[in-house]
This record gives C-alpha cells, sequence and structure tokens, in this order.
C-alpha cells in the first residue's frame, strides 16, 4: 500500500515538473523553481519505495540530502514570485548549498542527527515563508505586479505553505513511531502523509488541466506577453461596456463566488477582450478590475453589518464575497479606518463612539 501510495505521487510530481518546465513563458524562473520542487518531492518518493523494497546501500542517503534542499528551493520560490522582475539571485542558492554543507558534515560527524537536522530545516523555512506571505499582506506591493492576478497567486502560495505545515506535522509523527520501535514500513503516519500528499498533488493536477483560478495566473504569465497599456476608450464605449459588466455582476453576483472572479473570465463573459474590460472599469469609476471587486465586496459588507445585526462578522465577511478574515479586516481597515465589528458598533451605538 506505501509503495503504490509513493509511486502515484512520484508520477503526479514528475507530470507537474514536466508541466511547468514545457509551459513557455515570458518570466520563467517561478515556474521553473516551482517545476524544480515537484522533482525534489518526485525524487523522494522513488527513493522511499527503494528503501521500502530493497537495500540500496549508500543511496539511501540520497533521501535525506535531498531533504535538506526541500525548504530551501521553495523558499526560492516564494522570493521569486514576491518579486517585481520574478526572477531569483544567484547569492540565494546558499540557501541549498549550506542544506547540503550541514548534512555532509552531520554525516561524517554526527549521522545520529540528521533526522532533527531535517526537521529544524522544514521548521526555519516555514517560518521563513511565512515571513514572506505576512509581508505580502502587510506590504504596499501585494502583488500588484501581477495585476489581477495578484488574489490567485496569494491562494496558490498559502496552499503550498499549508503543505509544508502538513509535511512538518507528518515529519514528526513519523520520526516519533520510529523511534517508539515501529519499522518505517509499518508507520501509519507515512501512510497518512503518503494519503495527504496523493490527495494534494491530484488537486493541484487537476487544477492545472482544467484552469483552476489558483493557477491561472501562471498561465497568463507564461503564455503571453505582459500587458501592455490599453489604448484609452471613447467615453459612450467605456460607459457602455462598464454597464454591461454591472448588470452582469448583479444578475450572476460574480463578486460573491467562492474563489472570486479572474479579469479574464470576466471579459468572456462578456466576449470582449480583457485589456478593454479592465480599460473601461478605469475609465469609468478609476480602479482597476480587483479594487472595483472589493469595493462592491466591502459595500455589501457594511450594509450587512448594519442592517443585520444578528448575523457573525464571519458569516457577513463569507455573504459578501471574501474568502479570507485577514484580507476581509485589512481591506475594511483600509477602506473605513476601522474593524468590522467597531464599525458595526459605530451605527448601531452611535451615542457610544463619543
Amino acid at each position: 500500500m506505501l509503495t503504490h501510495l509513493h509511486l502515484a505521487n512520484a508520477l503526479l510530481c514528475l507530470l507537474l515538473a514536466a508541466q511547468f518546465v514545457t509551459m513557455p513563458a515570458l518570466r520563467p524562473a517561478p515556474k521553473r523553481l516551482l517545476a524544480l520542487n515537484f522533482f525534489l518531492y518526485a525524487h523522494q518518493s522513488l527513493i522511499l519505495i527503494l528503501v521500502l523494497n530493497m537495500h540500496i546501500g549508500a543511496w539511501a542517503y540520497l533521501r535525506p540530502a535531498v531533504a535538506m534542499c526541500l525548504g530551501p528551493c521553495l523558499y526560492l520560490y516564494f522570493a521569486c514570485v514576491k518579486r517585481v522582475n520574478c526572477r531569483w539571485k544567484t547569492s540565494e542558492v546558499i540557501h541549498p548549498a549550506l542544506g547540503l554543507a550541514i548534512f555532509a558534515c552531520l554525516l561524517l560527524l554526527k549521522p545520529q542527527w540528521i533526522d532533527m537536522a531535517i526537521l529544524a530545516s522544514f521548521v526555519t523555512y516555514f517560518l521563513l515563508i511565512s515571513y514572506v506571505l505576512h509581508s505580502l499582506y502587510r506590504g504596499s506591493s501585494n502583488l500588484s505586479h501581477l495585476g489581477d492576478y495578484a488574489a490567485s497567486a496569494m491562494r496558490w502560495l498559502q496552499s503550498l505553505m499549508a503543505m509544508t505545515l502538513i509535511n512538518i506535522v507528518l515529519e514528526i509523527a513519523v520520526d516519533l513511531e520510529m523511534q517508539n520501535g515501529t519499522s518505517l514500513r509499518d508507520s501509519r503516519a507515512m501512510l497518512i502523509a503518503g494519503l495527504a500528499f496523493l490527495s494534494l498533488n491530484s488537486l493541484t493536477i487537476l487544477g492545472a488541466l482544467y484552469r483552476s483560478t489558483w493557477l491561472e495566473w501562471m498561465y497568463q504569465l507564461g503564455s503571453q506577453n505582459l500587458p501592455k497599456p490599453a489604448p484609452a476608450l471613447s467615453t459612450d464605449v467605456a460607459e457602455n461596456l462598464f454597464q454591461r459588466w454591472e448588470t452582469l455582476l448583479k444578475t450572476e453576483e460574480l463578486h460573491k463566488q467562492e474563489f472570486g472572479i479572474t479579469l479574464a473570465l470576466a471579459a468572456r463573459k462578456l466576449q470582449v477582450p480583457a485589456r478593454q474590460l479592465s480599460n473601461a472599469i478605469n475609465q469609468v469609476v478609476g480602479k482597476s478590475f480587483s479594487a472595483h471587486l472589493n469595493g462592491l465586496r466591502l459595500q455589501e459588507a457594511q450594509q450587512l453589518l448594519i442592517n443585520r445585526p444578528e448575523m457573525s462578522i464571519i458569516d457577513i465577511m463569507v455573504e459578501a464575497g471574501f474568502s479570507s478574515k485577514s484580507n476581509f479586516n485589512k481591506e475594511f481597515l483600509r477602506e473605513t479606518g476601522m474593524s468590522p465589528s467597531a464599525f458595526r458598533e459605530s451605527k448601531l451605538n452611535p451615542q457610544d463612539t463619543h
């Protein structure tokens, strides 16, 4: 069972690595680093299969050696996506190089500490990745260089971070089992890890095949040049297109969709070029596509906070179309200067605010 699970994981990771390697890209560095990460995970699964089914001697050390590179390589991917030029710095090779150097030293001096070093590496780079995401939330850039695909990219990065956390928890569980005398083949935590990553890898490859909004931004950056400023539309054309967009929004309540709606999908619904729709919204309301949608969500949230006092803040957040509590609070604070609960209190009990 364990062998078959990890064989399936290895094949899925290799397919994803091949997908991201072959996908054309104007900015190739992010997708190449992502392909490298999936290749490393495939390698881990394949080596584990060999360890479980045959004696491979010194080759077994390949697995812990590569494990010391998993955290650094994923961190490089996050750092690369964050930058406006989407490139990694040559000096950042020090991250995986340091991991390999630590492994080599421990192999020669203290091999019994290798598992602890791997776990320490996972935790260290999870914290570094958390810092990158935190800086994106609080920073002014907020992946703005990705335009209307910033929200999709953020959700994808959050998913990768969740996978990293799952990996840490299961790694600890496997270590505890082995310390209690359980063999790797009989480890329940290893079985759960295989099932968890098979599910996550399957969802990722389905997202790649069906162009999920979580991965759409990578296809857009990869399949065409970066958007150039579109020529200004005439006032009549811009207002007409904006009215069509407003009608579509109200009819289908697109701003309330579970995972949001991308500019590309909205343009396809209206059967117009994406840049033309973006330009029309910008000309009429002076906001980008994503800022306009967030504005509508905030208006909805403010009305619900006042008119539906029995609803919880979380229910209002979901009803208004926000999928992240932190993003909801951040956008609400930026728009109104107060938290949602404070806003509700100021409207329902105005005398208490003086």
